[in-house]
């Protein structure tokens, strides 16, 4: 079961009860995809729920730097109607902080897109 939250400027919150995950999703670096593709969020959320359950074996750090000093993991969410996504995210115990979604795959494009908006975000 889902619930999801709108919570403040910058944060948006959903609660995946099945697993114990909470998930915050970063406004300012998810707001766009999230507003054009309604079943993302539900894919974002059941992908890592999917992770977290065999351990994150297929997640990779996505870049050096840290988000509130946290490492930034990143994976690819196929979505219906978002097609193949890249999202950033943090993990502290059961909190997941999903920070960035983009449509770029290509890892070097992704990572570079990344940082540059972790400039932006002072983090």
């Amino acid at each position: 079961m889902m619930a999801v939250t709108r919570k403040g400027d910058n944060v948006m919150d959903a609660n995946n009860q099945a697993s114990g995950l909470h998930f915050t999703f970063e406004k300012r670096g998810c707001r766009k995809l999230l507003q054009k593709h309604d079943t993302l969020e539900l894919s974002v959320t059941d992908t890592i729920t999917r992770q977290a359950d065999h351990d994150f074996f297929k997640t990779k750090y996505a870049s050096r730097q840290k988000w509130k000093g946290l490492p930034i993991l990143e994976c690819r969410v196929n979505d219906p109607s978002a097609g193949s996504v890249r999202v950033a995210f943090t993990r502290e115990g059961t909190r997941i902080c999903v920070i960035y979604l983009t449509r770029t795959l290509l890892k070097k494009a992704f990572t570079q897109e990344l940082e540059s908006f972790l400039k932006g975000a002072g983090a």
